[in-house]
This record gives structure tokens, sequence and C-alpha cells, in this order.
């Protein structure tokens, strides 16, 4: 098995790192099996790969909080249930997420609908008129995940910590 980490260098998934994730799907010299993103400022257990490849899932995340005085997971819910252990949910951020690279040979690199300038592959923001982000590239690419027929997994029995002003 072969395992490739992305690990972004800040909030914003910069076009380096997607054309990195692009080069790497497209490599037919090494054939990954799976891509690991985890973000530097996440805390996590030695074993959080290997709990999340035992998920056996193509998508699967681990629930970490955000890093700001007003906590909120990094997930989104289908209802207001907060399930435990290993569920679906409609997104989940990059911080700390497996996916199966077969996943980026089922999904359009681009949607022409949300192509400008920073576009960047799998990983594209929508943004609003004001500058603004109306819905960040994990979102996004959930979104489109789930389009393709893809269910996207959260794992919530893990301690992750998001450094910010204090490890939250």
């Amino acid at each position: 098995m072969k395992i490739a980490i992305g690990m972004p260098t800040n909030r914003l998934i910069k076009s380096k790192t997607a054309q990195s994730v692009m080069r790497l799907v497209a490599n037919t010299k090494v054939d990954y099996d799976y891509l690991f993103f985890i973000d530097d400022d996440q805390v996590f257990p030695p074993d959080t790969l290997d709990e999340l490849l035992l998920c056996d899932k193509d998508i699967v995340g681990c629930v970490y909080k955000t890093k700001y005085e007003t906590q909120a997971d990094v997930c989104e819910y289908f209802d207001d249930e907060r399930p435990q252990g290993l569920f679906k949910v409609k997104a989940i951020g990059t911080g700390c997420l497996l996916i199966k690279c077969d996943v980026f040979r089922r999904i359009p690199q681009s949607y022409p609908e949300e192509y400008d300038e920073t576009s960047c592959g799998w990983f594209n923001y929508i943004w609003n008129d004001n500058g603004s982000v109306a819905m960040s590239h994990d979102w996004l690419f959930c979104k489109h995940a789930r389009e393709c027929g893809y269910d996207i997994w959260a794992l919530n029995t893990l301690e992750i910590g998001h450094i910010g002003q204090f490890c939250y």
C-alpha cells in the first residue's frame, strides 16, 4: 500500500498544493492508493492514519474543532444528530482527511461554472462578489464527491487538536 501525505501550511490550500495532488494522481510511475491530508496546525494521536485506514472508506476524515474561541466541528452534519463513531456527513475539513486515489480519477478536476483564476483542480473555492469565501475548497470537494456518488465519512473517536491561540 502506498500513501502520499499532503500537508498544507496554512488555512487555504494553495494552487501549488492542488497542482501537486494532480501530478501525484496523474503519475503513472507511482501508483498511490491513498492521499492523506493533515494540516500543520493539527495535533493527532500516532494511530490516526491506521484508524482511518481501518474504516475502509473512499473518503474519511476525523472530526476536529475550529481553532477559534467559538468552537464548532469542522464538518457539516446532515441533521441535528451528533452520532458517535463512524458516520456519514455532508462535508468535512481537509485538516485530517484520507482519500482513496481512485476518487480523483472519477471526479472531474474542474467545473466550468466555478472556474476562475484561482481554480486549482479538485480543490477550488467559490467566492462572493466582495471577495469573501462563499464555499471553501474542502466543502466544494465533498459536494462534488457526493454528486459523483461518494459518501463522505467522519470519525469522531480520535482526539484531534487544532492549534490557534490555544490547542482546541
